[in-house]
């Protein structure tokens, strides 16, 4: 990640908090020498007398190096959180660069906030080529366990690009604490771009532990952007865990635009679990833009149920988009069993538009997939109309479909109008079974 990239990163981050342009708009003041924090401006021409002291009505436009401690005050105390993030940036930014030594003073009196996270990526982005040790220093200042460690991932992955080895050797200075995984997967993911086979080998060398697998998930998350199908027969050297899952999925969501049969071919030899299950629906929706009866056909080849109906069901969705008619068919023709069960009680959203059409395809399946479709029909129709769909739900004849079907309605219908849910509630003189039911936790 080389400084364009870093200042991209900052502003995803000024984005989240309001301020999206605020690197752009902003150019150094021209008159103003930058220099290293603790040493003095070169000496230049004679400054014009100044005008008598005036009150500032702008504390953004002041020279950043006088008066900054009432600056900063005048500025934090905008109540508008937009102007108050955007007067600090005008203010400090040119700081930062006449003086960092003040900048880094001036930072560390700013509360927690989006002002303080913002002037530590400007700080940290001022010093990382000048002042490494400073920067590094500043980095660890103001990284929090809440920023994930992206501070120190800006500050690594812009050394990494001009000199891995240095990297490194400061990355080794970090404790051992969360940011300091962070810092890692940023400095080789940088150098994994620019010298794959270096990058790999180093990460393979590393102990057994965390940073190993930190190491690995960053060389071959970036090697799933290049070679998908490379990433996935390496990801076998990670643990089964987020980052397999991680690295997984990046590979084949690549693989997917470029080759989807050759994902659906891997996909049956991942192991067993949840890497698989985040990744079939993905694979089955793709085979099935290109062919349905071929998507079909893979889906039923899969092994393991649960994974076989999220095929099944994301196959039908797609297939639901272009004629629901031929979709709903298939699914009546499918036999009756925890299959049909499953699948039945996905499809009939697609349906939910036009309930009593939907009511009457529930109705001709079995009595097991009749019922898991009622109950997700009455959660669906309740999006739109939840008195219709809760009247239906009170009046099916048997239980425990009723409750059930009552229940998933009414949790929409307190979602999206508590008042009128309760009222209904309070007026339908429900057994207190049934109604302790109703409001259980779902």
């Amino acid at each position: 990640m080389g400084p364009s990239l870093s200042f991209r990163t900052w502003l995803l981050a000024a984005a989240a908090i309001g301020a999206p342009a605020l690197f752009l708009l902003w150019k150094p003041r021209p008159e103003t020498g930058v220099h290293r924090a603790g040493t003095a401006p070169a000496a230049g021409p004679a400054e014009a007398p100044r005008r008598e002291a005036t009150v500032q009505t702008d504390p953004a436009s002041a020279d950043p190096t006088e008066g900054t401690d009432a600056a900063l005050r005048q500025l934090l105390s905008e109540p508008d959180p937009s102007r108050r993030l955007q007067g600090f940036f005008r203010w400090f930014a040119p700081l930062v660069s006449a003086d960092p030594a003040s900048a880094l003073r001036q930072l560390r009196t700013v509360p927690p906030g989006p002002e303080r996270t913002q002037g530590a990526f400007l700080l940290v982005q001022h010093l990382g080529v000048a002042d490494p040790d400073g920067a590094l220093a500043a980095a660890r200042e103001f990284s929090s366990p809440a920023d994930g460690g992206q501070l120190l991932g800006v500050l690594f992955s812009r050394w990494a690009q001009q000199d891995p080895a240095a990297a490194l050797a400061r990355w080794e200075s970090l404790p051992a604490d969360p940011a300091r995984a962070a810092a890692l997967r940023a400095l080789v993911e940088a150098w994994a771009r620019q010298d794959p086979p270096a990058a790999l080998a180093w990460a393979r060398g590393r102990d057994p532990g965390v940073e190993r697998i930190a190491a690995l998930e960053a060389c071959l998350r970036e090697l799933a952007t290049r070679d998908p199908a490379a990433a996935i027969a390496e990801a076998a050297s990670l643990p089964a865990g987020s980052s397999q899952e991680r690295v997984l999925q990046q590979a084949f969501t690549h693989l997917l635009r470029r080759q989807p049969a050759e994902a659906a071919r891997l996909l049956p030899a991942l192991p067993p679990g949840d890497a698989q299950t985040l990744i079939v629906s993905d694979v089955a929706r793709a085979l099935a833009e290109q062919d349905i009866p071929g998507a079909l056909a893979w889906s039923n080849g899969l092994a393991i149920d649960f994974t076989r109906w999220l095929a099944l069901s994301s196959v039908l969705s797609v297939w639901a988009q272009r004629d629901a008619a031929a979709a709903a068919r298939h699914v009546l023709e499918l036999p009756p069993g925890p299959t049909l069960d499953y699948v039945a009680g996905q499809f009939v959203v697609h349906l939910a538009a036009r309930p009593p059409e939907a009511i009457a395809w529930a109705e001709s399946l079995g009595p097991s997939a009749r019922d898991a479709a009622f109950v997700t029909l009455a959660s669906a129709w309740a999006q739109t109309a939840p008195a219709e769909a809760v009247t239906w739900a009170q009046a099916l004849p048997a239980e425990p479909v009723r409750t059930n079907a009552l229940a998933a309605a009414h949790a929409v219908w307190r979602a999206l109008d508590p008042a009128g849910a309760q009222g209904w509630l309070d007026a339908a003189g429900l057994p207190p079974a049934t109604r302790s039911r109703i409001l259980a936790p779902r």
